[in-house]
């Protein structure tokens, strides 16, 4: 399910993403913080699906102006213990330490916290760290 949100117009392409850090001081007293930061969650990845036809409005944070978009959570890739990557099962994310600092973002991808539930949707292949192998797979995240 989509949800309406503000970027800034230079962002406001169909297929970009982002990831949300949570809200800027002056987005505490704008009169749209509801509809621009209140509907995104701290730490998410969001992508960009249809940027709506309605005029921008004037922000400070964005050079200016802001368009509204409908955004969802993409699937993300992880890496996880090979027991656990079977297609279509939804597992809470357990994350696997790596010391391969190439490698943090498939061991620890931004927009995925330990502990959330993921659902399996593809199983990508083997990534090895620290001498063991463990399966690359795509996941969505399942909201409680």
């Amino acid at each position: 399910m989509a949800i309406i949100t503000l970027v800034g117009e230079k962002l406001a392409r169909p297929g970009v993403e982002f990831i949300y850090y949570g809200p800027a001081e002056p987005c505490r007293t704008c009169k749209l913080a509801g509809v621009c930061v209140g509907n995104l969650e701290p730490g998410r990845r969001y992508k960009i699906l249809r940027v709506r036809s309605m005029p921008s409005h004037s922000c400070p944070l964005h050079e200016g102006k802001v368009r509204v978009v409908e955004v969802v959570e993409p699937s993300i890739e992880v890496a996880i213990e090979p027991r656990l990557a079977i297609a279509g099962s939804v597992i809470k994310l357990s994350f696997v330490d790596c010391s391969d600092p190439e490698k943090r973002d498939l061991f620890r991808p931004e927009g995925l916290f330990e502990g959330d539930s993921v659902k399996i949707i593809e199983i990508l292949g083997d990534v090895e760290c620290n001498g063991r192998t463990y399966k690359l797979v795509k996941v969505m995240r399942k909201k409680e």
